[in-house]
């Protein structure tokens, strides 16, 4: 091993160390349920929010979006990001904070509980273990990639490894220490990436120049600066349908941050429904701002090295090619510790759901519900670790599947819990088991291509769409079938009454700060990419 693997080798060892001690720490504090479920109801602004972005942006984000963007596909991840992040504004204002109201421990448990039906808990928490187990996956591929280039360790071997950390972390810490170490790599992948970037773009000209170099690069991919991408990388055959497939995913991600259980059931942590917007309006300019930025140090990399083997690797190759090995081994130490703390987050969700939404049992007293809960964790992770060995997919394909399987199913019980009085739990159970099975039968005829379903599920018959259409009918159909009760009715007016103890008028003036920084930060976003990219690249400038 030379000197430089030494830095990066020992680059993991620090990065893995702090992690554990963060997790002894945190479990330490877990004193009840409550503590290892939702972080005692009690957490910040900056623990949510940075939990939030962590969970959503984990190695995906550094990896298999990166990957993507060095593809030709910039453009189609500028538009997903941007409804992503009106998702988190969205998301706590019209669900978020009347979830955190009905005081439940999990988001299965909240439809359950709004519906009075055990058996759409049952049905939810279903969806939650596949959904949350295909990104768990993802975590787990890109953290052994990872891990494998810093170490020169066998790939096997790091899954291993990431899965020891992570399993060993979530099993004694629980979301408690889940939302602190998310927040930290939060902190950390932020800082490291703005240090980086320079490094990224001086290596091909400077950032001045950028523009003009992926002009004049005949190696770039076609359609790289276009405002429809690299059409065949989105599997389109033509412009629209490009444009389709970013608005398609666009709308995917809007609602998954908006109700998925790892986005919207972290509103259940806020110590109160102030926090649950500020959170999402910080998530909300992370999610434009800082992955625009590391989106073109990803493009950046095409005029240095542009014929790349697997473009998931980009940042990973630019670490080691153009950064010096002490700012390449904090960029990549960040993101692996990113990956293990989301994988984390992926486990503990699916934990709870199994033990308290799957087979909800009677114990004895909270600290053998504490005990069993850990037990079935670490069953949970060991299956985990199994499927991982079996290599099922990349790690861009497995994320953007789980989060799909969550938009199409849960949109319209979460979101029509609030809005609608109509929704009965039938309809409400239809709904959530139709769009699951929608989009899971719709997705294997095309992806089998049997005919004619290969040609014609596309653009609006794409499969997240027939899953979403189908909620929406059987919702209705249920909800006719079997008309809401007098109890439904009474828990939804429930929900809809604002807490006491959140009418502070100074708490609403700070609020407003956040939306106007909102406000400001999508200005300047606009107005950067109209002046440094749109304009110059049509020749108007």
């Amino acid at each position: 091993m030379n000197d430089g693997n030494i830095i990066f080798f020992v680059g993991v060892i620090v990065s893995i160390a702090v992690y554990l001690v963060v997790g002894l720490l945190a479990g330490r504090k877990v004193k009840d349920i409550d503590d290892y479920y939702v972080s005692g109801r009690n957490a910040p602004t900056i623990l949510i929010a940075g939990t939030l972005f962590a969970s959503m942006l984990s190695v995906n984000g550094f990896m298999g979006d990166q990957g993507f963007c060095y593809t030709g596909n910039i453009t189609s991840l500028v538009l997903l990001n941007s409804m992503c992040a009106c998702g988190y504004v969205f998301g706590p204002l019209f669900f978020g904070r009347y979830l955190r109201r009905s005081e439940c421990g999990t988001m299965p448990e909240y439809f359950g509980t709004r519906y009075k039906d055990p058996r759409n808990r049952r049905i939810a928490g279903i969806i939650t273990i596949i959904s949350l187990t295909a990104y768990l996956l993802a975590c787990i591929t890109g953290v052994g990639i990872l891990m494998q280039e810093l170490t020169g360790l066998s790939y096997e071997l790091c899954l291993l490894i990431a899965w020891a950390c992570f399993t060993a972390f979530t099993f004694w810490s629980g979301s408690k220490g889940v939302i602190i170490t998310d927040t930290m790599m939060f902190m950390v992948f932020i800082v490291a990436a703005i240090i980086a970037g320079p490094y990224i773009f001086n290596a091909q000209g400077g950032i001045g120049s950028l523009l003009e170099n992926l002009m004049n690069n005949p190696a770039a991919a076609e359609g790289l600066l276009d405002y429809h991408g690299n059409v065949p990388g989105t599997g389109a055959s033509d412009v629209f349908g490009a444009v389709m497939y970013a608005v398609t995913m666009g709308i995917i991600w809007f609602i998954t941050v908006g109700v998925s259980p790892w986005q919207a059931g972290r509103n259940l942590m806020a110590k109160s429904e102030h926090v649950t917007f500020r959170s999402g309006a910080v998530a909300a300019i992370c999610t434009t701002v800082f992955l625009l930025y590391v989106n073109i140090m990803s493009i950046s990399v095409i005029n240095l090295e542009p014929n790349m083997e697997d473009p998931q690797r980009v940042l990973i190759w630019a670490a080691f090619n153009v950064m010096p090995k002490l700012v390449g081994t904090l960029l990549l130490a960040g993101i692996m510790a990113a990956g293990l703390s989301s994988a984390s987050t992926f486990l503990s969700v699916v934990g709870f759901s199994v033990t308290s939404d799957i087979f909800p049992v009677e114990f004895k007293d909270e600290k053998h519900q504490l005990r069993t809960s850990r037990i079935i964790m670490l069953a949970v992770g060991i299956v985990s670790l199994v499927l991982a060995y079996l290599g099922l997919g990349g790690v861009r394909v497995i994320s953007w599947f789980a989060s799909t399987i969550i938009a199409a199913s849960w949109l319209v019980p979460g979101v029509g819990s609030i809005v609608s009085g109509k929704l009965s739990a039938t309809g409400a159970r239809w709904s959530m088991t139709a769009g699951f099975l929608g989009f899971i039968i719709s997705k294997c005829l095309v992806g089998f291509g049997v005919a004619p379903f290969n040609a014609i599920f596309i653009n609006f018959l794409d499969p997240f769409f027939i899953g979403l259409y189908l909620s929406l009918i059987f919702a209705v159909v249920g909800s006719k079938v079997s008309p809401v009760t007098a109890e439904e009715s009474a828990y939804r007016d429930s929900l809809l009454v604002l807490p006491k103890e959140e009418r502070v008028a100074r708490e609403y003036q700070i609020d407003r700060r956040y939306g106007w920084l909102l406000i400001v930060m999508g200005i300047l976003t606009t107005l950067f990419l109209l002046f440094t990219w749109a304009l110059p690249y049509n020749g108007l400038i």
